[in-house]
């Protein structure tokens, strides 16, 4: 970096002596570490290279640690190389090799295909661990079975004191960091959630994400999301779902979230992103509601409300954002304000009398305009340059009212639907949804 500061765009005409030598020593300094790099990945072909040619005997205990550290994580160390290389710390009797491979088992404990011929080599030579590995072998059952797995993560899971459980169980930081302890947490997730119970889902995803920085792996939203594809959880433990995934992987209707992996993979990512969204919508749905409650004076919030929330149940609404002039700001926030798993709800702002609120919805080929009080119900084809845009900070009346297709209203055509007392705005509602969707509930 001093290199290139010291290496303006204007000198370039008049280089100087110095300045090109400050940047030789900078790019000279990345050569080395470029170097380096290829010297890390031809050691590696050297050591297997042995492997195949009966040399492997020759290897120095730092090499075969070295490729050790490549089970799971490097290709090029698959079975047949595992096998030769167990074969070979065997020969060698180096408690010091069995403590690396059993590092190597949680480190590549998700890569099925090793497990095994790791944790027969380490039963045969559980002496050879350090006293503490024992330990935590014995009560995790790590070398037993996949299933232990299962039934350790419960015991975790059900725990009073996770922090407790884990130094008892001889549970380190270095295992959480580990494959195996990403499947820990995983398994304690799921068990947790065949019978949630707020608190107890609280304390455990606390203790769960504590020590993972970004991004968690995709794994996790799924295995949160995926027991309830069919089914809804508690409403106090549903806030805590939804909470804490849009704390960790952000909203999902406007943030990527990341791809999963194996099979169906997209099918699988597409489920549990259905479920977050639906969750999401029939949230903002209530809180709309609320607010009318709060500011308008007529009563149309339960026949709304009972309306739209057979569509939000279908999972047809496909983007939302909730639009609050100041007054129905104000209830919004007291209303996020009486629970605390409800801070992740954003709205925008809306320029318009104080008291009025929009649900702005995307239906299918459909951008539906829902306004409080009296402004009606407004459609545009969401192709259109006219439609409103999802997720702005701030929005204007017109925004949300200029260029909207008209709709077939009793025997004629209307800019929009009036919310009737006698509820027949209802049958023009869903009756234009169909028309324009294909969509009918």
């Amino acid at each position: 970096m001093r290199a290139i500061k010291a290496f303006p765009a204007k000198r370039l005409a008049r280089l100087t002596v110095p300045t090109a030598a400050a940047l030789k020593d900078a790019c000279g300094s990345f050569e080395g570490v470029n170097n380096h790099l290829e010297d890390e990945k031809g050691r590696l072909e050297r050591i297997l290279a042995s492997f195949q040619d009966g040399s492997i005997r020759a290897l120095g205990n730092r090499d075969i640690r070295y490729v050790t550290a490549g089970i799971g994580s490097h290709s090029a160390v698959g079975e047949t190389q595992v096998r030769k290389l167990l074969e070979e710390i065997e020969r060698r009797k180096s408690y010091r090799l069995v403590r690396a491979i059993f590092k190597s088992l949680l480190a590549s404990y998700r890569t099925v295909a090793v497990r095994h011929q790791l944790r027969v080599f380490l039963i045969r030579h559980f002496g050879s661990l350090p006293y503490n590995v024992q330990q935590f072998a014995k009560e995790s059952g790590i070398l037993e079975g996949d299933e232990r797995l299962t039934a350790f993560s419960r015991q975790l899971s059900q725990s009073k004191d996770i922090l407790n459980f884990c130094v008892s169980k001889g549970i380190s930081s270095q295992i959480l960091a580990s494959e195996y302890g990403t499947e820990l947490k995983l398994a304690s997730i799921r068990a947790a959630l065949a019978d949630p119970v707020p608190d107890t889902i609280k304390e455990l995803f606390s203790w769960t994400f504590a020590d993972i920085n970004g991004t968690p792996i995709s794994d996790y939203y799924e295995a949160i999301l995926a027991p309830f594809g069919k089914v809804v959880p508690p409403a106090e433990v549903q806030k805590v779902l939804m909470s804490t995934l849009v704390k960790k992987f952000r909203d999902p209707r406007i943030e990527e979230w990341p791809r999963l992996e194996g099979k169906s993979s997209e099918d699988r990512r597409e489920a549990c992103l259905g479920t977050i969204k639906r969750w999401l919508s029939i949230e903002y749905l209530d809180l709309f509601i609320k607010i009318i409650e709060a500011t308008a004076v007529d009563r149309q919030f339960n026949p709304r409300k009972r309306f739209w929330l057979r569509y939000f149940e279908r999972g047809v609404i496909s983007d939302l954002t909730l639009v609050l002039a100041s007054d129905a700001n104000a209830v919004a926030r007291r209303t996020r304000g009486q629970s605390a798993e409800s801070e992740y709800m954003k709205w925008a702002s809306l320029n318009a009398l104080p008291d009025q609120s929009v649900l702005l919805m995307r239906l299918g080929d459909l951008v539906i305009a829902e306004w409080s009080h009296n402004g009606a119900m407004r459609f545009w084809k969401a192709d259109s340059r006219s439609a409103p845009q999802f997720h702005l900070k701030d929005y204007s009346g017109a925004d949300l009212r200029s260029g909207s297709i008209k709709i077939k209203v009793g025997s004629g055509y209307r800019d929009s639907i009036v919310h009737t007392p006698n509820g027949q705005w209802m049958t023009w509602a869903s009756n234009a949804i169909e028309f324009h969707t294909g969509v009918r509930v």
